[in-house]
């Protein structure tokens, strides 16, 4: 196998089942079922994640004619779950973590049903790649299944039959995920293939624009919605920090075209600032 194999068929999968194992460590049923008991908060932040995001991603396509590999990878972010990253931000922002574990546990299943279809319809329509695009829809959300959902659950399962050793093992993933994020961006400069100097621009701009869009969208609902600050800027910081192994597994290794982890990568570091610009702003308000 060639190193660019190695990257997308093994160790992408890797990557992404390890992050899902360490996540699921810090799951309990309880955060899933925390939809019912304060269902305003949650059903906002499952509608930015699963409706709002998307939609901004492809207002942005609508604007600008962004080189296809740097398009699909927006599209592909826009149909992630949020991630082990997004709860750290939120954590260290003091903002409502139960609920933007909750948020994440959910989207992490969701996401496995939405992103052929997200994925599928971008690529169609913003990419120009439709031909070079084939997700079936079950075999991707099997393969998906498998990679996502199977570790999370698993990691559930010894935090439910194991309870201590699993909150003293998270602690350690929850590290390892951020080492994990760092060497993905790192290796994706040599696995994607395909990229010019004017992508890894365009890319820029379409990571700004979808940030900026997201952020807005989210802080335009919770308004709507009338959610406190803190809640508010869990959401807000939940829309806009997705889970970039997923974006990696779905363009290297579902897609087998490794240039649309471009984007994706440049994204990996740029979403802090969405994170940091949702806790300076709770902090002005007081929160």
């Amino acid at each position: 196998m060639t190193p660019q194999e190695i990257g997308t068929q093994i160790a992408f999968p890797i990557v992404l089942m390890t992050v899902m194992f360490g996540l699921g460590l810090s799951l309990t049923g309880t955060d899933f079922s925390r939809v019912f008991r304060a269902p305003r908060p949650a059903l906002v932040g499952i509608l930015g994640h699963a409706v709002l995001l998307p939609l901004t991603a492809f207002g942005v396509l609508s604007l600008w004619n962004f080189p296809p590999l740097v398009a699909g990878g927006l599209v592909i972010l826009a149909a992630c779950p949020g991630g082990a990253v997004s709860n750290a931000i939120v954590y260290a922002g003091r903002g409502d973590v139960a609920l933007a574990v909750t948020l994440t546990a959910i989207s992490s299943v969701i996401t496995v049903f939405t992103i052929p279809i997200v994925v599928g319809f971008g690529m169609a329509h913003f990419a120009g790649m439709a031909a070079a695009v084939r997700l079936d829809f079950l075999d991707t959300v099997a393969q998906l299944g498998t990679i996502i959902l199977i570790p999370m659950f698993t990691g559930m399962g010894i935090r439910h039959f194991f309870p201590a050793f699993a909150t003293r093992a998270e602690r350690y993933f929850r590290v390892l995920a951020i080492i994990l994020l760092i060497g993905l961006v790192a290796a994706g400069g040599l696995v994607a293939t395909g990229v010019e100097l004017r992508d890894l621009q365009y890319a820029f701009a379409a990571v700004l624009m979808l940030l900026a869009g997201a952020t807005a969208a989210g802080y335009a609902v919770c308004a709507l919605a009338r959610l406190d600050t803190v809640r508010t800027m869990t959401v807000v910081i939940e829309i806009g920090v997705q889970n970039a192994a997923t974006a990696y597994l779905i363009g290297g290794t579902l897609l087998k075209e490794p240039g649309l982890i471009l984007t994706p990568g440049i994204y990996a570091v740029m979403m802090f600032l969405a994170g940091g610009f949702a806790i300076l702003v709770a902090r002005r308000a007081g929160a």
